[in-house]
């Protein structure tokens, strides 16, 4: 038996959900935590008293000595008043307690399908997995953090990439299960060949997983502000900065390049959904171009507030947009994805 006939629809439905909507709001909220440099404004990491907030004047004059301490206020926030501290540190409180609170949000549902024996043990392992990678997420948050504490005011673009990566992996783990639960399958004729079609999906798929992956990179290395140009980066398609001939891991570590690399890939995705989009259309499954309006919408908007998120220097409320729409897109194509993979047993 399978978790669908084991866990009632609704319920089931309803927590996934949650989960889905939780943990990109802990995405969002990533990504404003980034944007406006609040990440480093909490200096330690407290699993269990971290939820109780500074309470009184003596807690925020500790909190903000703890964070005078740090390489961020010595060397870059020397004149930031309390205000001004206060202002960051809730960001940073905000992103950490959302994220207890979806892991518990998560786990406490878990143990009681667990212990009321309401999943099967094959489910379990999907969503036990899934338990685990949420404890990775906080580990690897806090070592994100850690990298900016130590010498330099700024974490490392790679942990970075990294912590982004794993929460959309989660969410995408989350989502399909939801899709299994609750979402109707595709019926259609064994007689119509879909393996081309499911080949440009991975590749979309795939592809997009490295744009978010380096579009991690560039809000790390704060990439999209060296050039603030569409199509060219400067005068030149490839901006003379970079020589082929140099390229190594190294290279990972240039802004110029990272956001190079960021651009190619979007021209690659851009490709890549546009040759799946046609072949779901080809298709001719009235749910199969259902899905593939949205995916081609979703793909539009992305690409607009990506170049305009370069082309004004990265405003935030754009650049979120930007980030939303990668997570959007990404679930448009699982949708497609889930629909193909149904037709194909």
């Amino acid at each position: 038996m399978t978790s669908h006939a084991l866990v009632p629809e609704k319920l089931l439905k309803y927590w996934l959900s949650l989960c889905c909507v939780m943990v990109l709001v802990m995405i969002f909220i990533g990504g404003l935590t980034r944007l406006t440099d609040s990440g480093l404004s909490i200096v330690e990491w407290k699993p269990v008293s971290g939820i109780i907030p500074p309470l009184s004047s003596e807690d925020w004059q500790g909190e903000f000595a703890s964070y005078k301490q740090s390489p961020e206020y010595q060397k870059k926030n020397t004149d930031m008043t309390l205000a001004e501290f206060k202002f960051i540190f809730w960001l940073e409180f905000i992103h950490r307690l959302i994220g207890r609170l979806v892991g518990l949000l998560y786990l406490l549902p878990l143990l009681y399908y667990c212990a009321t024996k309401k999943i099967s043990p094959r489910s379990f392992i999907v969503y036990f997995g899934i338990l685990l990678l949420f404890f990775a997420q906080g580990f690897l948050g806090w070592y994100m953090v850690k990298s900016g504490l130590i010498l330099q005011p700024y974490i490392s673009h790679f942990r970075l990439a990294c912590h982004l990566i794993l929460a959309v992996i989660i969410y995408n783990l989350l989502f399909y299960q939801l899709m299994k639960n609750s979402f109707d399958i595709l019926l259609i004729s064994k007689q119509v060949n879909l393996k081309w079609t499911k080949l440009f999906c991975v590749l979309s798929i795939s592809i997009i997983y490295m744009q978010i992956f380096v579009g991690g990179l560039v809000a790390g290395l704060d990439a999209g502000l060296v050039y603030n140009s569409f199509p060219l980066m400067g005068s030149d398609f490839v901006p003379e900065e970079i020589t082929f001939s140099l390229i190594n891991i190294n290279s990972l570590h240039d802004p110029v390049f990272v956001q190079f690399i960021h651009r190619i890939g979007a021209y690659c995705a851009c490709v890549s959904i546009s040759l799946f989009v046609m072949s779901l259309m080809q298709v001719n499954h009235p749910k199969l171009n259902k899905v593939a309006y949205y995916i081609l919408a979703t793909l539009i908007l992305q690409m607009l507030f990506g170049i305009i998120t370069l082309l004004y220097s990265v405003p935030i409320a754009i650049a979120l947009a930007h980030q939303l729409f990668a997570i959007i897109l990404l679930s448009c194509i699982l949708w497609a994805y889930f629909l193909i993979k149904s037709s194909l047993w």
